[in-house]
Protein backbone atom coordinates (compact mmCIF):
# COMPACT_ATOMS: atom_id res chain seq x y z
CA UNK A 1 0.00 0.00 0.00
CA UNK A 2 2.92 2.37 0.79
CA UNK A 3 4.69 1.50 -2.93
CA UNK A 4 0.99 2.15 -4.24
CA UNK A 5 0.77 5.32 -2.60
CA UNK A 6 4.04 6.50 -3.80
CA UNK A 7 3.02 5.82 -7.47
CA UNK A 8 -0.44 7.42 -6.96
CA UNK A 9 1.19 10.59 -6.05
CA UNK A 10 4.17 10.51 -8.60
CA UNK A 11 1.31 10.47 -11.27
CA UNK A 12 -0.44 13.07 -9.64
CA UNK A 13 2.95 15.20 -9.98
CA UNK A 14 2.71 14.73 -13.65
CA UNK A 15 -0.63 15.96 -13.96
CA UNK A 16 0.74 19.47 -14.73
CA UNK A 17 -1.71 22.54 -14.36
CA UNK A 18 -1.45 23.28 -17.64
CA UNK A 19 -4.68 26.16 -17.56
CA UNK A 20 -3.38 27.66 -20.94
CA UNK A 21 -1.86 25.98 -24.44
CA UNK A 22 1.37 25.65 -24.09
CA UNK A 23 17.57 40.67 -26.43
CA UNK A 24 17.82 37.63 -26.38
CA UNK A 25 21.46 35.58 -26.48
CA UNK A 26 22.61 32.31 -27.66
CA UNK A 27 23.77 29.37 -25.51
CA UNK A 28 25.60 26.28 -26.91
CA UNK A 29 23.51 26.86 -29.62
CA UNK A 30 20.20 27.89 -28.27
CA UNK A 31 18.35 30.92 -28.34
CA UNK A 32 17.19 31.71 -24.86
CA UNK A 33 14.98 34.22 -23.73
CA UNK A 34 13.99 35.63 -20.17
CA UNK A 35 10.12 36.27 -19.37
CA UNK A 36 10.36 40.14 -20.67
CA UNK A 37 11.60 38.98 -24.44
CA UNK A 38 9.06 36.04 -24.73
CA UNK A 39 6.46 38.57 -23.75
CA UNK A 40 7.70 41.28 -26.56
CA UNK A 41 8.41 38.48 -28.84
CA UNK A 42 4.42 37.44 -28.56
CA UNK A 43 3.38 41.34 -28.96
CA UNK A 44 5.43 41.20 -31.81
CA UNK A 45 4.22 38.57 -33.57
CA UNK A 46 0.78 37.52 -32.38
CA UNK A 47 -2.03 37.36 -35.11
CA UNK A 48 -4.95 38.62 -32.80
CA UNK A 49 -2.74 41.52 -31.89
CA UNK A 50 -2.62 42.56 -34.87
CA UNK A 51 -6.20 41.73 -36.05
CA UNK A 52 -7.04 44.29 -33.12
CA UNK A 53 -4.33 47.02 -34.96
CA UNK A 54 -6.72 46.72 -37.85
CA UNK A 55 -9.74 47.11 -36.63
CA UNK A 56 -8.14 50.19 -34.73
CA UNK A 57 -7.35 51.40 -38.75
CA UNK A 58 -10.89 50.54 -39.49
CA UNK A 59 -12.58 52.87 -37.00
CA UNK A 60 -10.04 55.42 -38.09
CA UNK A 61 -11.74 55.56 -41.36
CA UNK A 62 -15.36 56.02 -39.89
CA UNK A 63 -13.98 58.67 -37.99
CA UNK A 64 -12.15 60.35 -41.03
CA UNK A 65 -15.63 59.61 -42.89
CA UNK A 66 -17.94 61.34 -40.47
CA UNK A 67 -15.48 64.32 -39.67
CA UNK A 68 -15.57 64.72 -43.52
CA UNK A 69 -19.75 65.18 -43.36
CA UNK A 70 -19.41 68.87 -42.20
CA UNK A 71 -17.54 69.98 -45.84
CA UNK A 72 -19.21 70.32 -48.97
CA UNK A 73 -20.28 67.22 -51.29
CA UNK A 74 -19.76 68.17 -54.87
CA UNK A 75 -20.39 66.21 -58.07
CA UNK A 76 -19.49 66.75 -61.20
CA UNK A 77 -20.82 65.13 -64.17
CA UNK A 78 -19.78 65.05 -68.06
CA UNK A 79 -21.03 63.98 -71.13
CA UNK A 80 -20.17 63.81 -74.43
CA UNK A 81 -22.18 62.13 -77.91
CA UNK A 82 -23.63 62.92 -81.19
CA UNK A 83 -25.50 66.07 -81.50
CA UNK A 84 -28.70 66.43 -83.89
CA UNK A 85 -28.54 69.45 -85.56
CA UNK A 86 -30.74 72.96 -85.10
CA UNK A 87 -30.06 76.47 -86.44
CA UNK A 88 -31.80 79.57 -85.67
CA UNK A 89 -33.98 80.34 -88.85
CA UNK A 90 -35.91 76.27 -88.21
CA UNK A 91 -37.35 77.89 -84.87
CA UNK A 92 -40.30 78.39 -85.99
CA UNK A 93 -40.57 75.44 -88.71
CA UNK A 94 -42.98 72.27 -87.63
CA UNK A 95 -41.43 70.37 -89.88
CA UNK A 96 -37.93 70.10 -89.77
CA UNK A 97 -35.61 66.31 -90.72
CA UNK A 98 -33.63 65.53 -87.85
CA UNK A 99 -29.79 65.47 -89.31
CA UNK A 100 -27.01 64.17 -86.73
CA UNK A 101 -23.89 65.47 -87.72
CA UNK A 102 -22.12 67.27 -85.07
CA UNK A 103 -21.20 66.16 -81.09
CA UNK A 104 -22.05 68.06 -77.94
CA UNK A 105 -20.59 68.20 -74.64
CA UNK A 106 -21.49 69.07 -71.13
CA UNK A 107 -20.73 69.87 -67.63
CA UNK A 108 -22.92 70.13 -64.88
CA UNK A 109 -21.95 70.94 -61.05
CA UNK A 110 -23.71 70.61 -58.19
CA UNK A 111 -22.87 71.62 -55.00
CA UNK A 112 -24.41 70.75 -51.28
CA UNK A 113 -23.52 72.23 -47.82
CA UNK A 114 -25.38 70.97 -44.98
CA UNK A 115 -25.60 74.67 -42.47
CA UNK A 116 -28.08 72.85 -39.65
CA UNK A 117 -29.14 68.99 -39.37
CA UNK A 118 -30.42 68.78 -35.59
CA UNK A 119 -27.55 66.99 -34.39
CA UNK A 120 -27.33 64.29 -36.84
CA UNK A 121 -23.66 64.99 -38.06
CA UNK A 122 -22.22 65.69 -34.80
CA UNK A 123 -23.68 62.48 -33.82
CA UNK A 124 -22.08 60.66 -36.10
CA UNK A 125 -18.64 62.07 -35.16
CA UNK A 126 -18.85 61.39 -31.60
CA UNK A 127 -19.99 57.85 -32.38
CA UNK A 128 -17.37 57.79 -34.48
CA UNK A 129 -14.50 59.35 -32.40
CA UNK A 130 -16.04 56.93 -29.09
CA UNK A 131 -15.27 53.52 -31.91
CA UNK A 132 -12.17 54.90 -32.03
CA UNK A 133 -11.54 54.64 -28.54
CA UNK A 134 -13.19 51.54 -27.91
CA UNK A 135 -10.73 50.00 -30.98
CA UNK A 136 -7.53 51.28 -29.50
CA UNK A 137 -8.37 49.73 -25.75
CA UNK A 138 -9.50 46.88 -27.73
CA UNK A 139 -5.76 46.71 -29.00
CA UNK A 140 -4.55 46.94 -25.26
CA UNK A 141 -6.77 44.15 -24.06
CA UNK A 142 -5.76 42.11 -26.55
CA UNK A 143 -2.24 42.85 -25.81
CA UNK A 144 -2.88 41.66 -21.73
CA UNK A 145 -4.14 38.42 -23.03
CA UNK A 146 -1.45 37.44 -24.62
CA UNK A 147 1.16 39.42 -21.85
CA UNK A 148 -0.71 37.16 -19.13
CA UNK A 149 -0.93 33.32 -21.78
CA UNK A 150 2.86 33.89 -22.12
CA UNK A 151 3.58 34.22 -18.39
CA UNK A 152 1.12 31.00 -17.89
CA UNK A 153 3.18 29.32 -20.55
CA UNK A 154 6.65 30.49 -19.27
CA UNK A 155 5.66 29.38 -15.35
CA UNK A 156 4.39 26.48 -16.34
CA UNK A 157 7.65 25.47 -18.31
CA UNK A 158 10.27 26.11 -14.83
CA UNK A 159 6.97 24.26 -13.12
CA UNK A 160 7.58 21.02 -15.48
CA UNK A 161 10.92 21.45 -15.43
CA UNK A 162 11.25 21.19 -11.55
CA UNK A 163 8.83 18.66 -11.17
CA UNK A 164 11.19 16.56 -13.40
CA UNK A 165 14.18 17.55 -11.52
CA UNK A 166 12.13 16.36 -8.61
CA UNK A 167 11.29 12.93 -10.11
CA UNK A 168 14.69 12.04 -10.73
CA UNK A 169 15.71 13.05 -7.75
CA UNK A 170 13.40 10.40 -5.85
CA UNK A 171 14.26 7.85 -8.40
CA UNK A 172 18.19 8.43 -8.09
CA UNK A 173 17.48 7.89 -4.12
CA UNK A 174 15.88 4.52 -5.22
CA UNK A 175 18.09 3.32 -7.54
CA UNK A 176 21.29 3.12 -5.14
CA UNK A 177 18.84 1.32 -2.72
CA UNK A 178 17.37 -1.25 -4.96
CA UNK A 179 21.54 -1.68 -6.28
CA UNK A 180 22.42 -1.88 -2.38
CA UNK A 181 19.66 -4.59 -2.42
CA UNK A 182 20.75 -6.24 -5.04
CA UNK A 183 24.86 -6.52 -3.59
CA UNK A 184 23.22 -7.73 0.07
CA UNK A 185 21.47 -10.63 -1.53
CA UNK A 186 24.34 -11.53 -3.85
CA UNK A 187 26.78 -11.98 -0.70
CA UNK A 188 23.69 -13.41 1.14
CA UNK A 189 23.34 -11.02 3.96
CA UNK A 190 20.75 -12.00 6.18
CA UNK A 191 18.47 -9.12 6.71
CA UNK A 192 18.23 -8.73 2.51
CA UNK A 193 14.95 -9.33 1.25
CA UNK A 194 14.06 -10.19 -2.66
CA UNK A 195 10.89 -8.83 -2.42
CA UNK A 196 12.23 -5.60 -2.06
CA UNK A 197 14.03 -5.94 -5.21
CA UNK A 198 10.73 -6.28 -6.82
CA UNK A 199 9.26 -3.16 -5.05
CA UNK A 200 12.00 -1.04 -6.11
CA UNK A 201 11.83 -2.33 -9.60
CA UNK A 202 7.87 -1.68 -9.85
CA UNK A 203 8.38 1.77 -8.20
CA UNK A 204 11.34 3.10 -11.10
CA UNK A 205 9.23 1.39 -13.86
CA UNK A 206 6.19 3.56 -12.96
CA UNK A 207 8.45 6.22 -12.25
CA UNK A 208 10.37 6.07 -15.60
CA UNK A 209 6.73 6.53 -16.85
CA UNK A 210 5.95 9.45 -15.05
CA UNK A 211 9.50 10.58 -17.05
CA UNK A 212 8.28 10.55 -20.18
CA UNK A 213 5.13 12.11 -19.59
CA UNK A 214 6.86 15.09 -18.09
CA UNK A 215 9.31 14.97 -20.76
CA UNK A 216 6.29 15.28 -23.53
CA UNK A 217 4.55 18.39 -21.42
CA UNK A 218 8.11 20.31 -21.38
CA UNK A 219 8.17 19.59 -24.78
CA UNK A 220 5.02 20.93 -25.52
CA UNK A 221 4.55 23.76 -23.79
CA UNK A 222 8.48 24.61 -25.13
CA UNK A 223 6.96 24.11 -28.33
CA UNK A 224 3.56 26.36 -27.86
CA UNK A 225 5.71 29.25 -26.31
CA UNK A 226 7.95 29.14 -29.42
CA UNK A 227 5.13 29.03 -31.39
CA UNK A 228 3.44 32.09 -29.91
CA UNK A 229 6.64 33.79 -30.70
CA UNK A 230 6.99 33.06 -33.74
CA UNK A 231 10.18 31.05 -33.33
CA UNK A 232 10.86 28.33 -36.24
CA UNK A 233 10.43 24.77 -35.05
CA UNK A 234 13.71 24.12 -36.06
CA UNK A 235 15.55 26.47 -33.69
CA UNK A 236 16.86 25.38 -30.39
CA UNK A 237 14.71 27.39 -27.06
CA UNK A 238 15.52 27.64 -23.99
CA UNK A 239 14.33 29.63 -21.10
CA UNK A 240 16.59 31.78 -19.16
CA UNK A 241 15.23 31.24 -15.23
CA UNK A 242 16.40 27.87 -14.38
CA UNK A 243 13.84 27.12 -10.90
CA UNK A 244 10.58 28.66 -10.50
CA UNK A 245 11.15 31.22 -7.62
CA UNK A 246 8.22 33.13 -5.99
CA UNK A 247 6.94 36.33 -6.73
CA UNK A 248 9.49 39.02 -5.26
CA UNK A 249 7.49 41.85 -5.94
CA UNK A 250 5.43 42.65 -2.94
CA UNK A 251 1.69 43.98 -4.05
CA UNK A 252 0.10 46.83 -2.96
CA UNK A 253 -2.76 47.57 -0.87
CA UNK A 254 -6.52 45.89 -2.04
CA UNK A 255 -7.86 49.40 -2.84
CA UNK A 256 -5.17 50.46 -5.26
CA UNK A 257 -5.87 47.48 -7.71
CA UNK A 258 -9.69 48.24 -7.77
CA UNK A 259 -8.76 52.13 -7.57
CA UNK A 260 -6.63 51.45 -10.94
CA UNK A 261 -8.91 49.69 -12.87
CA UNK A 262 -11.52 52.00 -13.40
CA UNK A 263 -8.99 54.08 -15.56
CA UNK A 264 -6.80 51.35 -16.79
CA UNK A 265 -8.94 48.36 -17.43
CA UNK A 266 -9.57 48.12 -21.17
CA UNK A 267 -13.20 46.39 -21.28
CA UNK A 268 -14.47 49.35 -18.98
CA UNK A 269 -12.74 52.05 -20.68
CA UNK A 270 -14.52 49.77 -23.99
CA UNK A 271 -17.74 49.79 -22.41
CA UNK A 272 -17.29 53.62 -21.57
CA UNK A 273 -16.69 54.69 -25.32
CA UNK A 274 -19.38 52.02 -26.32
CA UNK A 275 -21.99 53.99 -24.38
CA UNK A 276 -20.84 57.16 -25.53
CA UNK A 277 -21.53 55.83 -28.96
CA UNK A 278 -24.51 54.73 -28.43
CA UNK A 279 -25.58 58.06 -27.07
CA UNK A 280 -24.42 60.03 -29.68
CA UNK A 281 -26.45 57.52 -32.49
CA UNK A 282 -29.83 57.98 -30.41
CA UNK A 283 -28.95 61.70 -30.96
CA UNK A 284 -28.26 60.68 -34.57
CA UNK A 285 -32.08 58.82 -34.86
CA UNK A 286 -33.61 61.72 -33.15
CA UNK A 287 -32.62 64.22 -35.87
CA UNK A 288 -34.95 62.72 -38.41
CA UNK A 289 -37.68 63.99 -36.62
CA UNK A 290 -36.74 67.18 -37.82
CA UNK A 291 -35.73 68.94 -41.06
CA UNK A 292 -32.16 69.08 -42.76
CA UNK A 293 -31.10 72.54 -43.70
CA UNK A 294 -28.38 73.11 -46.53
CA UNK A 295 -26.95 75.48 -48.72
CA UNK A 296 -26.64 74.25 -52.73
CA UNK A 297 -24.82 75.60 -56.08
CA UNK A 298 -26.00 74.67 -59.56
CA UNK A 299 -24.41 74.96 -62.46
CA UNK A 300 -24.36 73.31 -65.76
CA UNK A 301 -22.64 74.50 -69.32
CA UNK A 302 -23.04 72.13 -72.72
CA UNK A 303 -22.83 72.98 -76.41
CA UNK A 304 -22.92 71.46 -79.45
CA UNK A 305 -20.63 71.58 -83.08
CA UNK A 306 -24.14 72.16 -85.40
CA UNK A 307 -26.51 73.61 -83.09
CA UNK A 308 -26.87 77.84 -82.61
CA UNK A 309 -27.50 79.18 -79.09
CA UNK A 310 -30.67 80.41 -78.18
CA UNK A 311 -30.90 83.35 -75.67
CA UNK A 312 -34.00 82.88 -74.62
CA UNK A 313 -35.10 82.28 -70.74
CA UNK A 314 -38.01 80.51 -71.77
CA UNK A 315 -36.72 77.80 -74.21
CA UNK A 316 -34.15 75.35 -72.59
CA UNK A 317 -31.60 73.78 -74.78
CA UNK A 318 -30.12 70.88 -73.22
CA UNK A 319 -27.51 70.30 -75.74
CA UNK A 320 -26.20 74.37 -76.01
CA UNK A 321 -26.77 76.18 -72.82
CA UNK A 322 -25.01 77.45 -69.80
CA UNK A 323 -26.34 78.86 -66.05
CA UNK A 324 -25.83 78.74 -62.43
CA UNK A 325 -28.04 79.93 -59.39
CA UNK A 326 -27.23 79.31 -55.74
CA UNK A 327 -30.16 78.18 -53.58
CA UNK A 328 -31.01 76.98 -50.25
CA UNK A 329 -32.88 74.09 -49.59
CA UNK A 330 -34.39 71.53 -46.32
CA UNK A 331 -34.76 67.90 -46.29
CA UNK A 332 -37.66 66.46 -44.07
CA UNK A 333 -38.97 62.88 -44.49
CA UNK A 334 -41.70 61.58 -42.24
CA UNK A 335 -42.29 58.41 -41.51
CA UNK A 336 -45.22 57.29 -39.70
CA UNK A 337 -43.62 55.92 -36.75
CA UNK A 338 -40.22 54.57 -38.42
CA UNK A 339 -38.04 56.74 -37.11
CA UNK A 340 -39.61 56.43 -33.52
CA UNK A 341 -39.20 52.44 -33.82
CA UNK A 342 -35.44 53.49 -34.95
CA UNK A 343 -35.00 55.72 -31.66
CA UNK A 344 -36.47 53.10 -29.28
CA UNK A 345 -34.01 50.40 -30.82
CA UNK A 346 -30.97 52.65 -30.23
CA UNK A 347 -32.26 53.42 -26.80
CA UNK A 348 -32.38 49.63 -25.79
CA UNK A 349 -29.15 49.16 -27.06
CA UNK A 350 -27.68 51.81 -24.92
CA UNK A 351 -29.73 50.07 -21.94
CA UNK A 352 -28.24 46.69 -22.98
CA UNK A 353 -24.65 48.01 -23.22
CA UNK A 354 -25.37 50.27 -19.43
CA UNK A 355 -26.26 46.50 -17.82
CA UNK A 356 -22.87 45.14 -19.49
CA UNK A 357 -21.23 48.01 -17.61
CA UNK A 358 -22.96 47.44 -14.65
CA UNK A 359 -21.88 43.49 -14.44
CA UNK A 360 -18.42 44.49 -15.36
CA UNK A 361 -18.30 47.32 -11.96
CA UNK A 362 -19.32 44.17 -10.13
CA UNK A 363 -17.12 41.65 -11.43
CA UNK A 364 -13.66 43.00 -12.16
CA UNK A 365 -13.32 44.06 -8.21
CA UNK A 366 -14.29 40.43 -7.41
CA UNK A 367 -11.89 39.16 -10.28
CA UNK A 368 -9.10 41.33 -8.69
CA UNK A 369 -9.82 40.50 -4.73
CA UNK A 370 -9.71 36.66 -6.05
CA UNK A 371 -6.35 37.10 -7.49
CA UNK A 372 -5.45 38.48 -4.35
CA UNK A 373 -6.40 36.32 -1.91
CA UNK A 374 -4.64 33.64 -3.88
CA UNK A 375 -1.76 35.40 -3.66
CA UNK A 376 -1.47 36.03 -0.01
CA UNK A 377 -2.96 31.93 0.41
CA UNK A 378 0.35 31.01 -1.93
CA UNK A 379 2.38 32.95 0.14
CA UNK A 380 1.36 31.75 3.19
CA UNK A 381 1.72 27.99 1.64
CA UNK A 382 5.32 28.59 0.47
CA UNK A 383 6.37 28.69 4.15
CA UNK A 384 4.62 26.19 5.72
CA UNK A 385 5.07 23.58 2.63
CA UNK A 386 9.19 24.68 2.29
CA UNK A 387 9.56 23.36 6.25
CA UNK A 388 7.46 20.33 5.57
CA UNK A 389 9.10 19.17 1.96
CA UNK A 390 13.28 20.00 4.23
CA UNK A 391 11.77 17.76 6.73
CA UNK A 392 10.55 15.57 4.80
CA UNK A 393 14.12 15.25 3.01
CA UNK A 394 15.39 14.78 5.93
CA UNK A 395 13.61 11.79 6.78
CA UNK A 396 13.81 10.15 3.69
CA UNK A 397 17.41 10.48 3.82
CA UNK A 398 17.41 9.04 6.78
CA UNK A 399 15.41 6.32 6.17
CA UNK A 400 17.68 5.85 3.29
CA UNK A 401 20.99 5.43 5.80
CA UNK A 402 18.42 2.88 8.15
CA UNK A 403 17.75 0.79 5.31
CA UNK A 404 21.38 0.85 3.92
CA UNK A 405 23.13 -0.26 7.50
CA UNK A 406 20.19 -3.19 7.57
CA UNK A 407 18.13 -1.42 10.49
CA UNK A 408 15.48 -0.22 8.95
CA UNK A 409 12.43 -1.21 5.98
CA UNK A 410 11.75 -0.81 2.53
CA UNK A 411 8.63 0.38 3.93
CA UNK A 412 10.13 3.36 5.99
CA UNK A 413 11.38 4.69 2.22
CA UNK A 414 8.40 4.58 0.53
CA UNK A 415 6.89 6.66 3.33
CA UNK A 416 9.15 9.24 3.69
CA UNK A 417 9.39 9.25 -0.11
CA UNK A 418 5.70 9.28 -0.58
CA UNK A 419 5.75 12.66 1.79
CA UNK A 420 8.57 14.03 0.10
CA UNK A 421 7.22 14.20 -2.78
CA UNK A 422 3.45 15.24 -1.87
CA UNK A 423 5.33 17.89 -0.12
CA UNK A 424 7.79 19.41 -2.47
CA UNK A 425 4.78 18.98 -5.20
CA UNK A 426 2.73 21.38 -2.95
CA UNK A 427 5.70 23.46 -2.50
CA UNK A 428 6.06 23.54 -6.21
CA UNK A 429 2.24 24.20 -6.98
CA UNK A 430 2.19 26.97 -4.46
CA UNK A 431 5.02 28.89 -5.93
CA UNK A 432 3.13 28.39 -9.47
CA UNK A 433 0.01 29.63 -7.88
CA UNK A 434 2.43 32.75 -5.96
CA UNK A 435 3.08 33.70 -9.73
CA UNK A 436 0.43 33.10 -11.67
CA UNK A 437 -1.92 35.11 -9.23
CA UNK A 438 0.17 37.98 -9.10
CA UNK A 439 0.07 38.08 -13.20
CA UNK A 440 -3.61 37.74 -12.77
CA UNK A 441 -3.72 40.65 -10.31
CA UNK A 442 -2.30 42.91 -12.77
CA UNK A 443 -4.11 41.48 -15.85
CA UNK A 444 -7.28 42.33 -13.77
CA UNK A 445 -6.75 45.47 -12.48
CA UNK A 446 -4.69 46.67 -16.25
CA UNK A 447 -1.57 47.46 -14.73
CA UNK A 448 0.50 44.51 -16.82
CA UNK A 449 0.87 47.09 -19.39
CA UNK A 450 1.25 50.11 -17.31
CA UNK A 451 4.01 48.44 -15.13
CA UNK A 452 5.99 46.42 -17.98
CA UNK A 453 4.67 42.93 -17.19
Amino acid sequence: MHFRLIIICLFLMVLLPLETYAGHHEAKGKVVYNLNQCIDMALKFSPEVGESIYEEEIYKAKKTQADSAVYPKIEILGLTGPSPEARKEDFLETDVSTKINGIFGSFELTLIQPIYTYGKISGYRDAASSGLKAAKAGVSKKKSEIILRTKEFYYNLLFAKDMKILVLEIKDQLTRSLEKTEKQLQIGSPWADETNIYKFKAFLGEAEKNLNEIDKNILFLEETLKASMGIPKEIDFEIADRVLMPEEKIPDALAVYISSSKQLRSELIQLQEGLNARKALIDVERSNYYPQFFLGLKASLSGATNRDKIKNPYISDQFSHSYGALFAGLKWSVDFGITKGRVNEAEAEYGKLKEKQRFAFEAIPLQIKKAYLNFEESRKNIHELENAFTNAKKWLVSAIANYDMGVGEAIDIADAASVYALTRTNYLKSVLSHRLSYANLLNASGLDIIEKY
